[in-house]
């Protein structure tokens, strides 16, 4: 009696060694980089903006509208730096994980510094949403 109940214990325990990892979302570029290495053979996270426009003011293709509702954790800089990202997933995954990287503890949170190449109209003021050129946070 106790070894089928051994051998039952034994294959609950390694269910989840054999569990397919979470589809992981990243907003831009550097946060896929740093994604893509913590995940390295698990598997590859997905990409929501690609290089080129702004991520401040993005607006969504149903694909990557797609892609938020089935991911099951997506990892984003914060609101200040895609205000309409949170909005986005409280409306498309309103139970999924997420983490914002300005609001982990280990983060460190710079001040804006105006670098005088920033010509588009929002503002920056407070914390700078460009944490990941810090070598520290990366």
């Amino acid at each position: 009696m106790r070894l089928p109940l051994i051998a039952a214990l034994a294959a609950l325990v390694a269910l989840p060694l054999r569990a397919d990892p979470p589809r992981v979302v990243a907003d831009i570029t550097p946060v896929h980089a740093l994604a893509a290495q913590v995940m390295e053979g698990l598997g590859q996270p997905g990409l929501l903006l690609t290089p080129g426009p702004s991520p401040h003011e993005a607006a969504l293709k149903p694909s990557q509208a797609r892609m938020l509702q089935e991911a099951g954790l997506v990892i984003w800089i914060g609101p200040e730096l895609t205000p309409w990202l949170g909005p986005a997933l409280d409306n498309l995954a309103p139970g999924g994980n997420r983490l914002a990287l300005l609001d982990a503890p280990q983060t460190l949170r710079l001040p804006y510094r105006d670098l005088g190449a920033d010509d588009h109209d929002h503002d920056h003021a407070g914390t700078d949403p460009h944490a990941w050129l810090d070598p520290r946070n990366g």
